[in-house]
Order: C-alpha cells, then structure tokens, then sequence
C-alpha cells in the first residue's frame, strides 16, 4: 500500500486555483506513523508522498519520517519510496542532500511565465523571482526532478510557453495539469485557445523526439501509451489509485486527495484501521462508467472515464466534468498525429521510447555514462 501524507493544509503560496482548504493542521510524526505501520502490513514496498497545503512547512516532521522508515528498512529489509511536491519556494540544499540520500523525488509546482498571474504569496506578491534559484538548486541535485504546471483558464493562452520555459530550465520531465474546478470560467473561447497551446506542445514534441532529446511530456507521453495499452490502460491506472491511500492530517484515511476532509469519502483512519469494505464499496461504484462514457470512441483512453465518483450537493454519484471531457476529446487526435507521424517515419527514439520495456532503465545507463 503507498500513502499520500497530507502533511499539513497550511502553505506560504495563496494560488488563486488551489483546491486544498487552508487552515492550521499539521500532522504529527506519531500519525505518520500509525499511517506508516499500516501500511506495511501487506508486505509489500511502501510508496510515501509528502503533500500540502506546502509540505516543507512540515520539514522537521519528514525529516524524522525518513530517519525513522530508514531505521525501519535496515532492521527488517521493509523497501520505502519517497516523493514530495512542493511550490519549491523553501527548498534548501540541506533538504535536497537528504533526498539525494534516499532517493526522494520531488516534483516542483511552477507555470512558468504565467507564474505571477495565479501563485503568488499571502501578501499579493509574486512567486517567480524566489524560484529562479531554487530551480537551479534542484536540477543540481534532482536532474529528473519533475516541473508540475497548471493550466487554468486565466492563463491558458501561456500554456505552451510555460512548457517550454520549463523544458529550457533543464526540466526532463514535464506534466501539464487542468484546472478542472466546475467554477473555472472554461467556455468555447477558451477551449479553442487551448486546442491551439496543444498543437505548439505537439510542434515542441515532434521536435524534441526528432532531435533525439529525452524529454517527458506527461499529457503526450501518457495519452501515446493508453493506444499501446488499450483496456489495459484505465485497469492499471484504477489498479495503482486503489493503493494509494490519502492521510489526512487528523489521521483520517481517503481513497484519493480529491476526497480529502470529505465525511462521505472516509474510509477508516490511522487509530482504528482501514475500513476495507467501505474502500472496496467506494472503488466499485467508479467501476460502471456513466452511459456517454460507454458509446464514447476514446472511453478506454480517457483519463477520466473512471475518475468520475464526486460529491455533489451532499450526494455521492458519479458525474464527469464536461469540460474534462471536452479535453478528452480535444487532445487526442492532436497527439494521435504526432505519434503516427514519427512512427511513418520510423523515429529511433519515438520507437525505442514507446515500444521497448527496457527503455527507462537502458536510457538511465546511457545518461549516467
């Protein structure tokens, strides 16, 4: 079982997007690893991803965690994962050396250009500046660290500018994120603006991948291997969310961020257990894709058409956003292009990338020579 560890809700960033509450909890090091322990009683390696609010406000608290999971695994031979995300703005190389240590691989909130637009501090002002040096300190010790951005309707038109500052950063692995929130302002205009942003991504693409340039673009790289994975595609994604358990700060225990702080959705918590049947009650309800899901030409390519159990005014049911779906269905063929493309051409690196199991590891070699 892997965990989410909802370290704190506070963060030093006010983003006009973020979906998180904030407030003043923090979770202890004693819940972590309640959390922790239970966790490791399926015996297998135990994912563990430090999240916000900002996680770094709980620094002393994950430094313990990793500490005490370290003296865990040298005593029992238990194998611990560790990732973070973080808005990168208190980052220190203290921290990194520790990560370094034990493989802790941080993923770093920024939109680019569009940064000052949306993630900006409590006092109105701007995140940008702080970020440019700690990009640097972080690529020095982390070179496949993740760049994460947001693509909100405000800002959708930097969309493809925001990729490619981060990719000349010296981000190796990029991931384009939407704004989903039902009170985002998408409407037609916007979508046609992001239609366009996609196709300068696929330019970007097609380039990189022909210039021989390892890089990581998650909406493209992801959206290429549900068409090799067909059914299998969803199965195994709901396969891994299904393992991935959110702890609250308070100790209450989610089958996903989304879910957090949500009554209806809790599904035990560190004290008394995880309450099995109420998980597997909550999983098999996101089984049975709604009707238009169903009749759909991309349902198994879709990353939502099993991501669709919500809350709403009070009752759990499962709805799709439109306009997740309407992104469904406009980046689609707009990767499909690209990827049948270089794949005419017979590309090297698009082939080798898509079509050999022993890709990640051998590029790892290749990089590190």
């Amino acid at each position: 079982m892997h965990l989410t560890l909802h370290m704190t809700n506070r963060c030093n960033l006010k983003c006009k997007y973020c979906f998180v509450p904030h407030g003043k909890c923090s979770m202890t090091f004693d819940i972590a690893m309640r959390a922790i322990k239970l966790a490791m009683k399926d015996q297998q390696p135990t994912g563990l991803l430090f999240y916000g609010g900002e996680p770094l406000l709980e620094k002393e608290v994950i430094y313990k965690i990793v500490e005490e999971t370290q003296k865990i695994k040298a005593k029992t031979g238990h194998i611990f994962h560790y990732k973070m995300t973080t808005n990168g703005t208190l980052l220190d190389e203290d921290f990194l050396k520790m990560a370094k240590k034990v493989n802790l691989t941080i993923g770093m909130s920024h939109d680019g250009l569009a940064q000052d637009d949306n993630r900006l501090f409590h006092d109105g002002g701007g995140s940008f500046d702080v970020l440019e040096e700690k990009i640097e300190l972080l690529l020095k010790y982390q070179p496949y660290a993740v760049g994460l951005s947001v693509v909100d309707p405000s800002t959708v038109h930097k969309a493809a500018e925001t990729v490619e500052f981060l990719y000349k950063k010296g981000f190796k692995y990029i991931t384009v994120g939407m704004n989903y929130d039902r009170i985002a302002p998408w409407d037609n205009e916007k979508m046609l603006i992001l239609m366009d942003e996609y196709r300068k991504m696929a330019d970007m693409y097609r380039n990189w991948v022909r210039n021989e340039e390892k890089i990581y673009l998650s909406t493209f790289d992801m959206k290429i291997l549900s068409h090799l994975k067909g059914e299998n595609y969803n199965a195994d994604r709901r396969t891994q969310s299904k393992n991935q358990i959110s702890v609250g700060p308070d100790g209450k225990l989610y089958p996903g961020s989304k879910y957090l702080d949500k009554p209806d959705f809790e599904i035990g918590d560190v004290f008394t257990g995880l309450d099995e049947a109420r998980r597997e009650e909550i999983y098999e309800m996101g089984t049975d894709p709604l009707d238009i899901c169903k009749k759909c030409a991309i349902r198994t390519r879709c990353n939502y058409v099993y991501d669709s159990i919500r809350l709403v005014d009070g009752e759990v049911v499962t709805d799709i956003s439109p306009v997740q779906c309407a992104h469904e269905r406009l980046v689609t063929p707009i990767i499909d292009e690209v990827a049948e493309q270089l794949y005419k051409e017979e590309n090297a690196l698009f082939l080798h990338k898509h079509y050999n199991e022993l890709y990640p590891v051998m590029s790892l070699i290749e990089d590190n020579l």
